[in-house]
């Protein structure tokens, strides 16, 4: 269990780094995990001698999927054109910095206004080359980008690792044609124009493991059709790889993990936002009574005033920095924060309440005191 999670919680595990974990994951891969993965979840698993790779392709797109630390369309434009960059070269080239900012301009043009001069679009180059050294596609064998955010004639000698070239998807089909994410969704499978059953098995394993909540909205929803009647079955797998406990709901099921059993980002975490959002939750609870089918509609005006109404309430308990934000930015934060984790979804007259905000909440102990 504790292997499959960690597949799970990393991109991917490269041996390099870490060879006790590598060659832990590897030796617990055994043709029951690889037969899960494959015919129940619809995934693919690459093991190397350089990396392990779970390749955890989602059933639909949500914005908290992304890479966190990239805030525009340029940024994943500039990552696109490092990896067109970094497939021509061998495993362990170097090359200057001046160097790939040149090739990388090349690819670019006509696609994008970037402009590598720029201070906003540099900072943006700096914030790539940054993920791409964390994530090991490249390694700095002199110089360092400390010193080029400070001054942009200063030089880094990079080295390609090789790795690059496992960071995107290799689709089995031609992709060519799509415009936009909602192509991806509406295939049946990722990889293949499979017309099987395994489509609806796949999306509701995907969902389960890789969203907050899975909803749906009438009682003749495929997805939810397949959860009712496979419940037993469903349960008994996720609880051998992960763990945790399988709860149905009237128009939603949640994959609730233990403290001990947790893997990627959780919800209440230590942070101060998922604590002023569970106290929250609570209030919802104590105020509203929604749930299954017949989702509650706030309009983004009420929802503004609810939550700064609970965090007047909540006020002496809050953070220094929730406590000084102004209001405008504090309900933007919550907003947001309670998006990611499917606890509200936009709409044309507001937003929707759903029944993941029923699944927690928060409370001050009895002896906490003022200050």
């Amino acid at each position: 269990m504790e292997e499959f999670t960690e597949l799970l919680d990393s991109f991917w595990i490269v041996r390099d780094n870490d060879s006790s974990d590598y060659y832990k994951i590897k030796r617990s891969i055994d043709s029951n995990m690889k037969k899960f993965l494959t015919e129940f979840v619809g995934w693919k698993l690459f093991v190397n001698n350089k990396l392990i790779k779970l390749e955890k392709l989602p059933a639909e797109a949500h914005p908290f999927m992304g890479i966190q630390r990239f805030d525009s369309i340029n940024e994943y434009m500039l990552l696109c054109a490092l990896l067109i960059y970094l497939d021509d070269k061998m495993d362990g080239t170097h090359f200057l910095l001046s160097e790939l900012i040149e090739s990388m301009e090349k690819i670019i043009d006509g696609y994008a206004d970037i402009d590598l001069t720029r201070f906003a679009d540099r900072k943006s180059l700096v914030k790539v080359l940054k993920f791409a050294e964390e994530m090991n596609m490249l390694r700095i064998s002199d110089g360092s980008i400390e010193a080029v955010e400070r001054d942009q004639s200063k030089e880094i000698l990079y080295e390609n690792t090789g790795l690059s070239k496992y960071l995107s998807v290799n689709h089995d089909s031609v992709i060519s044609d799509y415009t936009d994410y909602h192509d991806f969704e509406s295939r049946d499978t990722l990889y293949t124009d499979d017309e099987t059953g395994m489509a609806r098995t796949h999306r509701v394993y995907r969902r389960l493991l890789l969203q907050p909540a899975m909803y749906w909205d009438s009682n003749d929803d495929m997805d939810s059709i397949y959860m009712k009647n496979q419940r037993q079955s469903v349960y008994r797998y996720l609880d051998k790889y992960v763990g945790g406990r399988l709860d149905i709901h009237n128009g939603a099921a949640f994959l609730m993990v233990s403290e001990d059993e947790v893997f990627g980002s959780v919800h209440p975490s230590d942070k101060s936002i998922s604590g002023f959002i569970a106290l929250m939750c609570s209030k919802v609870r104590e105020k509203y009574s929604f749930g299954g089918y017949s989702k509650m509609i706030m309009s983004a005006a009420e929802l503004d005033i609810f939550i700064l109404e609970c965090k007047e309430y909540f006020f002496k308990g809050l953070s220094k920095e929730l406590r000084e934000m102004t209001d405008e930015r504090f309900t933007s934060l919550v907003k947001k924060y309670m998006a990611d984790w499917q606890l509200i979804e936009p709409c044309e007259d507001g937003y929707y309440l759903r029944d993941g905000v029923y699944k927690t909440a928060g409370r001050y102990p009895k002896d906490y005191k003022e200050g």
